[in-house]
């Protein structure tokens, strides 16, 4: 009996080894082919996403490709080291353009596919008051110690500092900085450094995109002239009244001189009102807003003394540093908007909107030759054509005449969608991608 306990023994565990060894045999089979198909998965939507790049880089190479009809360009891999393919189809769409890349990889007799879709907004007219501060030409216009700015700014031009104003949120050029950042530089027998601070982000971008302005102020004039909008012919003087306590029920009251007889009053509140005023001369403005509105001057786009002139401190009658407000102001030029010399002292001048200068500039009139009236309070956004000065200073940096420039932006304008009516804007040169998907295999694992 011991002897044949012995061999049913051996024989039991000869028959768990061999089961024992069958199963690791089978695992580490399942193992091979998890990681092969998991191989092959992520080859295929690698091989997607090489696509998508590839068809990126045609459409910003030519805008043009797939505006008419569907475009698309394909690359295969026949080995050694890399098998497979993709194909990138870019077509229009509502949004602005829909780029969809396919890949193909074939792997043990199964074809991996997966897809990456992009889509690409070029449609989006941005408006101007996103930026805080932006000009086209800043006319060799110095920042100084004591300026500051919140909110984004951008020139196309090169900024030009001497001292440390301090930025603090982003800043873009074009160009470049003169002098450049932390060095000095002999301009008109001169020597000036720059020692910006910048706060958020702590380094500037140089060398971007050009933002254009437009030819014309088409949208505003059609709206001024409009049922609902309110066009003059003549020079103009808007004050504006905050009336009452309650958000919006403001007026604007319209004279053709500075002490002449009312000729409109506009209520603010009327829902029949879209929010423009519009003379074809000299638009001068003073007063505390209440509601929502945009003061411009324009004719044609040729016009040299379409300007809007700022003749008292202008305010929200709600502050949005302060609590909720609803009062948003646009101020807008065809040539120049000008801070009158109307202040006796040492007087800070507040304004409150947001400022366009679409051939011109946002300058203090005789800016070398008043006083020195403290500091000019800015809450809104300032853009220009070519940058305006509002002050003078000596090789010290320290303010000679006119202003100091604290301009802060107003957080509202951030959002895209928020701007005075009418307000001008730009269109996107490039496609910005709005929307990018991937799909993506589900292991299932044996």
């Amino acid at each position: 009996m011991g002897g044949k306990a012995s061999l049913i023994l051996i024989l039991g565990f000869s028959f768990l080894m061999a089961y024992a060894i069958l199963n690791l045999s089978t695992a580490g089979t399942r193992s091979v082919e998890n990681m092969s198909a998991y191989t092959a998965m992520t080859a295929s939507h690698n091989l997607a996403l090489a696509g998508a790049n590839v068809g990126l880089a045609k459409l910003y190479r030519d805008t043009t490709w797939g505006s008419s009809g569907s475009s698309t360009v394909s690359q295969s891999f026949a080995g050694p080291a890399f098998i497979g393919s993709f194909s990138a189809t870019a077509s229009l769409v509502s949004q602005g353009k829909l780029l969809r890349s396919v890949s193909a990889y074939p792997a043990g007799g199964t074809i991996y596919r997966d897809t990456v879709e992009v889509v690409l907004n070029s449609n989006a007219n941005n408006s101007f008051s996103l930026f805080a501060w932006m000009t086209n030409l800043e006319n060799g216009v110095f920042w100084i110690t004591g300026d500051s700015v919140w909110g984004r700014v951008h020139s196309n031009d090169n900024l030009t500092v001497s001292g440390s104003p301090v930025f603090m949120q982003k800043v873009t050029t074009s160009k470049g900085f003169i002098p450049p950042l932390g060095k000095s530089q002999v301009i008109g027998g001169k020597t000036y450094t720059n020692k910006a601070v910048f706060m958020n982000p702590p380094q500037p971008e140089t060398g971007v995109a050009r933002v254009d302005f437009p030819t014309d102020m088409s949208g505003i004039a059609a709206a001024a002239a409009a049922a609902n909008g309110r066009k003059y012919t003549t020079d103009i003087w808007v004050t504006l009244d905050a009336r009452g306590p309650a958000a919006g029920d403001g007026k604007a009251y319209v004279r053709k001189t500075q002490t002449g007889p009312v000729i409109d009053s506009v209520n603010l509140a009327d829902p029949n009102f879209n929010g423009v005023i519009m003379g074809t001369g000299v638009v001068n403005v003073q007063g505390t807003l209440d509601g929502r509105l945009t003061i411009a001057s324009y004719s044609t786009p040729t016009a040299t003394g379409n300007n809007l002139v700022i003749r008292g401190d202008i305010l929200y009658q709600h502050d949005p540093r302060y609590g909720p407000s609803t009062d948003m102001l646009g101020l807008v030029a065809n040539n120049d908007v000008i801070v009158a010399d109307n202040i006796t002292g040492a007087t800070n001048r507040t304004i409150q909107g947001s400022i366009f200068a679409r051939t011109g500039s946002f300058v203090a009139e005789n800016y070398s030759s008043r006083p020195i009236n403290g500091e000019l309070r800015v809450l809104g956004s300032i853009v220009q054509n070519s940058r305006g000065a509002v002050g003078t200073f000596n090789g010290s940096a320290n303010l000679q005449s006119g202003f100091y420039k604290r301009y802060k932006y107003d957080d509202r304008l951030s959002d895209p969608n928020v701007r005075p009516p009418s307000y001008p804007g730009f269109i996107r040169k490039t496609y910005a991608i709005s929307q990018w998907w991937e799909s993506y295999h589900i292991m299932s694992f044996n």
